[in-house]
């Protein structure tokens, strides 16, 4: 996942921004890439993925379409589809570039045609020695199945940043939120380095369901932070929570208001399968999940 490459000091890995579910991305999962991209200094690519299924559908005689302002349904001629898209593909582009250039990263575009998870897969398997993917359609509270296809599917990625429909900001803390020992330093080394372009502190939030088990790992996290010389952490807070309970982490983000935050995916606050809606109710910030 990036935290190991940021505990190992690996420098050449790229950021994948995801783009094509909509005509428009969100501006914090653009702006979540940038500062990914200034974290570790890794290149952003752009990749605005043509559903190959829509054209499939075009092919069909009865396929009709809907305009945005209305006016009833109407043809939608493979020719007109390709011409949207493209047109969509070329301002969502210039939107990523002007950001790159303002944040000093280097960006680069590029457009395929296919099923989106298979492209996305195929882009992170061409190129490491890591890959975050950075989905750019805010997170809906119904898109479980979503997320999840993504984890399963696409294996060459190191982790997925997601932001909601409510996100507001890309500054101020990075919240940490571990809930396992082994990933507590790798944890640690990220957020510290994204907290230096967030502009904010470092909130390390440790998660468990017993009070001698979260004793024992802020003891060691309090001794792994002294010895370190990435910068301090700025809070350390012990969560008790039932491993299926997604609120008491919910409520340390809302509490928080981080610029980042990190947690793991398949953890208690994103478990594969359950619902988005705790967090989609919370999330104000980008939120990195490492597998």
């Amino acid at each position: 996942m990036i935290a190991h490459v940021a505990a190992a000091g690996e420098r050449s890995g790229r950021v994948v921004l995801w783009l094509g579910g909509s005509a428009a991305a969100s501006r914090f999962a653009i702006e979540a890439a940038m500062l990914l991209g200034k974290a570790f200094q890794a290149e952003v690519e752009s990749l605005y993925i043509e559903d190959k299924q829509l054209f499939d559908l075009a092919d069909f005689p009865f396929a009709r379409v809907i305009g945005a302002s209305g006016g009833g349904w109407r043809p939608l001629p493979q020719t007109t589809l390709e011409r949207e898209m493209r047109f969509a593909a070329a301002a969502l582009h210039r939107q990523v570039a002007e950001a790159g250039l303002a944040a000093s990263v280097p960006c680069h575009a590029r457009v395929v045609r296919d099923e989106p998870l298979r492209a996305l897969s195929r882009a992170c398997a061409e190129n490491g020695p890591w890959n975050v993917v950075i989905v750019g359609e805010p997170l809906a509270p119904g898109d479980e199945a979503r997320l999840s296809e993504l984890f399963e599917r696409v294996r060459d990625t190191t982790g997925a940043v997601i932001a909601g429909p409510l996100a507001r900001r890309t500054s101020g803390p990075v919240v940490a939120v571990v809930e396992e020992f082994e990933r507590l330093g790798p944890m640690l080394k990220a957020a510290q380095r994204l907290s230096a372009v967030t502009g904010g502190e470092v909130k390390l939030t440790l998660v468990g369901d017993r009070r001698d088990e979260l004793a024992w790992m802020e003891g060691e996290a309090r001794l792994l932070c002294a010895d370190g010389d990435d910068g301090e952490v700025a809070d350390f807070e012990s969560v008790l929570a039932a491993n299926d309970d997604p609120a008491p982490l919910a409520a340390v983000l809302q509490r928080h208001k981080p610029g980042f935050a990190l947690a793991q995916y398949g953890g208690r606050l994103i478990a594969p399968g359950a619902s988005l809606r705790p967090l989609t109710a919370a999330l104000e910030c980008p939120l990195l999940l490492v597998r």
